[in-house]
């Protein structure tokens, strides 16, 4: 069984870090930015980049994200889920609102060209719905396991 899984469904974070435990945390060195509007998904993709030595911010959904990453500048990847489920009201005509991973995608590739993004979710079609300039965005399909996250961490 997947540990990332296993860890998620059966005791969330502080599970999945008793069993990463071999070593010692590395001391803080880069910056990851979680977005997702699961709790459990942020805290336990926060323990593994958080046991690699990166800090991790994180935002619940889209128009939250976008603002930290406005206010804190580029971070070392962009981990996002490709949809949240939270309602998010309907904003004024005037305000545009970041629904989905693909669009927060869009909106940080225009402020940070080169930002490394990986959108984790279910959906087995997101390569069909992503334009072109997002042809290097890191799809990680759910369940995916916590190696996958480890390997592309190591090669930040």
């Amino acid at each position: 069984m997947d540990v990332a899984f296993f860890a998620l469904h059966m005791g969330g974070a502080q599970a999945l870090l008793a069993l990463l435990d071999g070593g010692a945390s590395v001391q803080a060195k880069r910056r990851i930015l979680e977005v997702s509007d699961s709790e459990g998904t942020r805290e336990i993709n926060a323990a593994i980049c958080e046991k690699r030595g990166f800090e991790v911010v994180q935002a619940s959904e889209g128009g939250e994200a976008l603002k930290l990453y406005q206010e804190c500048g580029a971070f070392a990847a962009v981990f996002t889920d490709l949809y949240w489920y939270d309602e998010i009201p309907e904003p004024p005509l005037r305000i545009q609102t970041i629904r989905d991973g693909i669009q927060l995608a869009l909106a940080i590739r225009r402020i940070a060209p080169e930002q490394r993004i990986v959108i984790h979710t279910a959906s087995s079609t997101v390569r069909e719905q992503m334009p072109d300039e997002l042809r290097d965005v890191l799809v990680l399909q759910k369940p995916y396991r916590v190696k996958e996250v480890e390997l592309f961490l190591e090669n930040l």
